[in-house]
């Protein structure tokens, strides 16, 4: 049994952790920015959803 003699980078992002299975398909917000009268219109969320952690069965 051998082992690695080097060090090596990551693989993957820890931005995508934990993998796993989504508990909702939509995503939720959980803490908006104050909001300040005097500034303009703009856009203060921007709600994405994980992909690629399903199941697809064929028969």
């Amino acid at each position: 049994m051998s082992h690695r003699t080097f060090s090596a980078p990551r693989h993957g992002s820890l931005g995508f952790l934990p993998k796993k299975r989504s508990k909702r398909h939509r995503g939720e917000v959980k803490a908006f920015p104050k909001d300040d009268a005097s500034k303009p219109v703009h856009l203060t969320a921007f709600l994405t959803y994980k992909a690629g952690m399903t199941h697809v069965v064929r028969e």
